[in-house]
């Protein structure tokens, strides 16, 4: 599970575990033909280990294909890592602006300035802090 601070809250994507690698390719094609756009992949992510494949589709939603994660038990301890741009792949093209929702839009503006307004834990310190890690 991955949360993150952000100016707004709301879906992010769906995540399909297929079995190998192969099958994210395959995958990926099947998606090109029809009319989906590859957000970013195919690379292998550090947390987790997985490799992933995330596209759009026509309305817009994001979904990720992905194969060959750790499997956790009780016995693993949580814990945090750092959210920035570089950490979140081993191998891969680098993340676009799609993946990262750097985009600007006039919704995405207003959720910065509603989080910025609100009672929250959003303050400019954490909102820049995002902004180094989308850019990173």
């Amino acid at each position: 599970m991955a949360m993150h601070l952000g100016p707004g809250n709301g879906y992010v994507h769906s995540a399909y575990q297929v079995t190998d690698l192969d099958s994210i390719a395959a995958g990926g094609e099947y998606l090109a033909e029809r009319g989906y756009q590859r957000s970013w992949g195919i690379g292998r992510h550090i947390q987790g280990s997985q490799l992933f494949d995330y596209w759009r589709d026509p309305d817009h939603f994001m979904l990720e294909h992905f194969a060959d994660g750790d499997l956790f038990s009780c016995d693993v301890e949580p814990g945090w890592a750092p959210m920035s741009t570089s950490g979140l792949a081993q191998w891969g093209p680098p993340a676009t602006r799609d993946f990262l929702g750097a985009s600007p839009s006039p919704r995405r503006v207003r959720d910065v300035i509603e989080a910025l307004r609100g009672d929250n834990e959003m303050d400019p310190a954490r909102l820049l802090g995002l902004l180094k890690a989308a850019t990173s």
